[in-house]
């Protein structure tokens, strides 16, 4: 973002904490805020009449909510809360919208994230179809470590049953298989990275296109060094 976009931006920006399972959105409500992202990581989540959910969406460091603001709406169409606790800023809807209205680049760029952003549901939706349940948490956790500076990520059995649409039951042996591997550690609550490389191995092509999309439209690297490996 130029310096210039970023200026339109700032007063409005009012940096906030972003514990876990805050909501930053539900379907059917009002836009009033919208959310960049530092530290923390937020999930877009769908849900049935019945009440079956299913992570649809990611967002870090890379992106913001609501999409929605740029598309001309100010209404919410899926539900969004923080998955992973960290720090952001907030930002009054109709002072995101004042912006892009004052400034065609920054819209571009922000629109740009969009069609990122949809890259990566479209991927999302084939990981869920075509890998299993390794592959997927792999592919999960990479983009984890993409938007955290540190080789620790605090998430729960909870989530992550969430996130890949499976029982708790194979989230424990997807953990242990890629632990019992080398590819990372776990202890309560948290998950560490071990070897990148060989997380990406097990990913195999469930990870790169939404990534290799965003450096192509944003123009920065989100991936992490390929050369990371901890002991």
């Amino acid at each position: 973002m130029s310096p210039s976009d970023f200026a339109l931006l700032a007063p409005h920006l009012v940096a906030v904490d972003m514990p876990a399972k805050k909501p930053l959105g539900e379907p059917d409500v009002k836009i009033a805020t919208n959310w960049f992202f530092e530290t923390a990581i937020a999930s877009m989540v769908a849900m049935s009449p019945e009440g079956h959910q299913s992570e649809s969406g990611f967002v870090g460091r890379c992106g913001f909510v609501d999409i929605a603001t740029l598309l001309g709406s100010n209404i919410s169409s899926i539900e969004c809360y923080i998955q992973v606790a960290g720090t952001g800023f907030s930002i009054p809807a109709s002072a995101l919208q004042k912006a892009v209205a004052a400034s065609s680049t920054l819209n571009q760029l922000l629109l740009r994230y969009v069609q990122a952003f949809i890259v990566q549901v479209a991927h999302t939706a084939l990981s869920n179809a075509a890998h299993g349940v390794e592959e997927r948490l792999a592919r999960w956790l990479l983009m984890c470590f993409d938007r955290v500076d540190g080789d620790e990520v605090a998430l729960t059995h909870e989530f992550l049953s969430l996130m890949l649409n499976v029982r708790r039951s194979g989230v424990t042996m997807a953990l242990a298989s890629l632990s019992g591997a080398g590819l990372i550690t776990t202890r309560r609550g948290f998950v560490a990275l071990r070897d990148l490389a060989g997380l990406r191995d097990l990913a195999s092509d469930s990870y790169g296109a939404p990534e290799e999309a965003y450096e192509k439209l944003i123009g920065a690297t989100l991936s992490r060094p390929s050369q990371f490996v901890r002991q």
